[in-house]
Protein backbone atom coordinates (compact mmCIF):
# COMPACT_ATOMS: atom_id res chain seq x y z
CA UNK A 1 0.00 0.00 0.00
CA UNK A 2 1.07 3.57 -1.08
CA UNK A 3 4.90 1.90 -1.56
CA UNK A 4 5.13 0.42 1.71
CA UNK A 5 5.96 -3.43 1.84
CA UNK A 6 4.87 -5.76 4.11
CA UNK A 7 6.17 -9.33 5.23
CA UNK A 8 4.79 -12.13 6.68
CA UNK A 9 5.76 -15.87 7.66
CA UNK A 10 3.15 -18.16 6.63
CA UNK A 11 2.72 -22.05 7.22
CA UNK A 12 -0.08 -24.21 6.04
CA UNK A 13 -1.97 -27.07 7.99
CA UNK A 14 -3.17 -30.35 6.12
CA UNK A 15 -6.87 -29.20 6.79
CA UNK A 16 -6.03 -26.48 4.47
CA UNK A 17 -5.70 -23.56 7.39
CA UNK A 18 -2.98 -20.80 6.42
CA UNK A 19 -1.69 -18.98 9.38
CA UNK A 20 0.04 -15.56 8.70
CA UNK A 21 2.53 -13.88 11.59
CA UNK A 22 3.97 -11.03 11.37
CA UNK A 23 5.35 -8.63 15.05
CA UNK A 24 4.43 -11.42 16.94
CA UNK A 25 0.28 -11.59 16.03
CA UNK A 26 -1.03 -14.24 13.80
CA UNK A 27 -4.27 -15.07 12.02
CA UNK A 28 -5.41 -18.35 10.50
CA UNK A 29 -7.30 -18.30 7.28
CA UNK A 30 -8.92 -20.95 5.68
CA UNK A 31 -11.10 -20.78 2.95
CA UNK A 32 -15.09 -21.09 3.43
CA UNK A 33 -17.59 -22.44 1.07
CA UNK A 34 -20.13 -19.62 -0.47
CA UNK A 35 -22.99 -19.40 2.08
CA UNK A 36 -25.89 -18.59 -0.31
CA UNK A 37 -24.53 -21.49 -2.51
CA UNK A 38 -23.97 -23.89 0.28
CA UNK A 39 -27.28 -23.43 1.91
CA UNK A 40 -29.30 -23.01 -0.82
CA UNK A 41 -27.96 -26.48 -2.45
CA UNK A 42 -29.06 -28.51 0.90
CA UNK A 43 -31.51 -31.58 -0.71
CA UNK A 44 -31.06 -33.84 2.37
CA UNK A 45 -33.26 -34.07 5.67
CA UNK A 46 -31.96 -32.29 8.82
CA UNK A 47 -31.84 -28.77 10.99
CA UNK A 48 -31.78 -25.69 8.68
CA UNK A 49 -29.71 -23.22 9.86
CA UNK A 50 -28.80 -20.09 9.60
CA UNK A 51 -26.87 -19.02 6.90
CA UNK A 52 -25.66 -15.91 8.66
CA UNK A 53 -25.58 -13.79 11.86
CA UNK A 54 -28.77 -11.87 11.81
CA UNK A 55 -32.26 -11.07 13.35
CA UNK A 56 -35.28 -13.16 12.54
CA UNK A 57 -37.72 -11.00 10.83
CA UNK A 58 -41.10 -13.12 10.33
CA UNK A 59 -41.83 -16.88 11.00
CA UNK A 60 -44.15 -18.49 8.17
CA UNK A 61 -44.09 -22.01 9.40
CA UNK A 62 -45.42 -23.27 12.35
CA UNK A 63 -44.70 -26.50 14.42
CA UNK A 64 -46.67 -29.05 12.64
CA UNK A 65 -47.21 -27.63 9.32
CA UNK A 66 -46.89 -29.71 6.13
CA UNK A 67 -44.62 -28.23 3.60
CA UNK A 68 -42.96 -28.57 0.09
CA UNK A 69 -39.17 -28.56 -0.56
CA UNK A 70 -38.49 -24.77 -1.28
CA UNK A 71 -41.16 -23.37 0.53
CA UNK A 72 -40.41 -20.34 2.91
CA UNK A 73 -40.09 -20.86 6.31
CA UNK A 74 -38.98 -17.88 8.12
CA UNK A 75 -37.03 -14.48 6.66
CA UNK A 76 -33.48 -13.80 8.16
CA UNK A 77 -32.22 -9.83 7.85
CA UNK A 78 -28.77 -8.86 8.24
CA UNK A 79 -26.90 -5.79 7.24
CA UNK A 80 -30.24 -4.58 5.91
CA UNK A 81 -30.58 -7.27 3.06
CA UNK A 82 -33.73 -10.16 3.70
CA UNK A 83 -33.04 -13.70 3.10
CA UNK A 84 -35.87 -15.72 3.04
CA UNK A 85 -35.17 -19.62 4.29
CA UNK A 86 -36.68 -22.66 2.80
CA UNK A 87 -37.35 -26.21 3.20
CA UNK A 88 -34.53 -28.50 2.41
CA UNK A 89 -37.39 -31.16 1.69
CA UNK A 90 -40.66 -31.87 1.44
CA UNK A 91 -42.31 -32.52 4.92
CA UNK A 92 -43.62 -31.57 8.34
CA UNK A 93 -42.38 -29.00 10.26
CA UNK A 94 -41.21 -31.13 13.79
CA UNK A 95 -39.43 -27.70 15.49
CA UNK A 96 -39.33 -24.53 15.13
CA UNK A 97 -36.48 -23.13 17.23
CA UNK A 98 -37.18 -19.30 16.88
CA UNK A 99 -39.13 -16.42 16.87
CA UNK A 100 -39.68 -12.97 14.95
CA UNK A 101 -37.26 -10.46 16.59
CA UNK A 102 -34.66 -13.10 17.66
CA UNK A 103 -30.97 -12.53 17.34
CA UNK A 104 -29.57 -15.75 15.07
CA UNK A 105 -25.95 -16.52 14.40
CA UNK A 106 -24.23 -18.37 11.92
CA UNK A 107 -25.22 -22.10 10.93
CA UNK A 108 -27.29 -21.67 14.36
CA UNK A 109 -30.53 -24.09 13.98
CA UNK A 110 -33.32 -22.07 13.47
CA UNK A 111 -35.92 -24.97 12.15
CA UNK A 112 -36.31 -28.74 11.31
CA UNK A 113 -38.45 -30.08 8.57
CA UNK A 114 -38.84 -33.98 8.94
CA UNK A 115 -39.16 -36.03 5.70
CA UNK A 116 -43.06 -37.74 5.89
CA UNK A 117 -42.93 -41.58 5.36
CA UNK A 118 -42.41 -42.97 2.02
CA UNK A 119 -41.19 -39.49 0.47
CA UNK A 120 -37.68 -39.59 1.54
Amino acid sequence: VAGERRRYRRAAEPDGTLWLAREGRAVAVRERPNLLASHAEATEAGPVTSPMPGTVLVVKAEPGQVVAAGAPLLVVEAMKMEHTITAPVDGVVTELNVRAGQQVALDEPLALVTPEEGTA
